[in-house]
């Protein structure tokens, strides 16, 4: 028996310290290579070799327990490494890319927001085989000044490109100037089927804007002095296509500009199977909460400093 024992150790030694091969170690010691998988696999079974894995870096805890806190089906957190915003968005990019590469099939629609990091996206994703039947749409229409990179048409386009699909467009300003506008819009027939097609997406991507003050919608140059007064008396604290919520979470029902909008509502967002907000940044932070306690997103993606917010209260 200890004889048998001492051939286990062996065994083990050579292939996890020495790093030999089973076909290397069968030559060394004159068994054959069937014998020695069955000897490091007893040798694991008796306890001889134990495999430790160590998780003092892995981020995995931290998701697992803020995907329980919040009901979330999935966290993906990236390493909050720098304070420069450009590197954080191309990192939430990254994971975000490899996050949905894994669950966007063949077949899905896929409704995608505007902005600056959900525009970096599909620079990142890499497939192996094209996804031909999936339909990507915007989730909300065109944001004025805001630069062409950033809207989501364009945006619906890259991904689309990126995964090898279809596109369906939204050819309309986000925000118009009174309800009688919007209407007129509405009454469109390749607005009402886009906004059909959005309503009915498998897989929704968004962005999470933080403060009127410090957000990019600014650039779309439909907020006045009055508009940014009215959103901060409302106490908005952040948008998902260019809707405003407070810090509760709620709808800010009496701010006019939110009954302005061309693209889904939030109550609609909330309808989509797998709504994927992909944020970051201190600025964000409490908008990113609040997102969360809406129940306007079930999957996020976001960065350690946020992450540990969350699990704060």
């Amino acid at each position: 028996m200890e004889e048998n024992i001492r051939l286990l150790i062996k065994v083990a030694l050579l292939y996890y310290n020495e790093k030999l091969t089973e076909q290397e170690i069968s030559a060394r010691l004159g068994i054959s290579r069937p014998k020695v998988s069955r000897l490091l696999k007893k040798a694991l079974e008796i306890g001889i070799v134990e495999i430790k894995i160590n998780t003092n870096n892995d981020l995995t805890p931290m998701e697992k327990e803020i995907e329980k806190k919040y009901k979330l089906q999935e966290v993906k957190i990236v390493e909050y490494k720098t304070e420069e915003n450009e590197l954080l968005k191309k990192e939430l990019g990254k994971a975000a890319a490899e996050l949905l590469v894994r669950i966007i099939k063949n077949g899905d629609i896929i409704g995608v927001s505007w902005g600056t990091t959900i525009a970096l996206i599909p620079q990142f994703i890499k497939i192996n085989k094209k996804l031909n039947t999936c339909l990507f749409v915007p989730l909300v229409a065109g944001l004025g000044q805001a630069p062409y990179e950033i809207q989501a048409n364009n945006i619906a386009i890259e991904f689309a490109k990126a995964f090898g699909a279809k596109w369906q467009l939204l050819h309309a300003p986000a925000i118009v100037e009174n309800l009688e506008v919007k209407k007129s819009i509405l009454s469109d027939s390749m607005v009402k089927k886009s906004l059909e097609i959005a309503a009915k997406a498998d897989v929704a991507i968004v962005g999470i804007g933080g403060p009127i003050n410090t957000s990019t919608i600014l650039e779309s140059g439909y907020f006045g002095e009055n508009e940014i007064n009215e959103l901060n008396r409302e106490g908005a604290i952040g948008d998902i296509c260019s809707r405003f919520f407070d810090i509760n979470g709620n709808i800010c029902e009496r701010a006019e500009i939110n009954n302005r909008i061309i693209g889904i509502s939030l109550e609609q967002l909330k309808q989509i199977k797998r709504v994927v907000g992909v944020a970051g940044g201190k600025n964000k932070i409490q908008a990113i909460k609040s997102a969360v306690k809406g129940g306007y997103i079930n999957i996020l993606v976001t960065d350690t400093v946020t992450a540990e917010e969350l699990l704060k209260d």
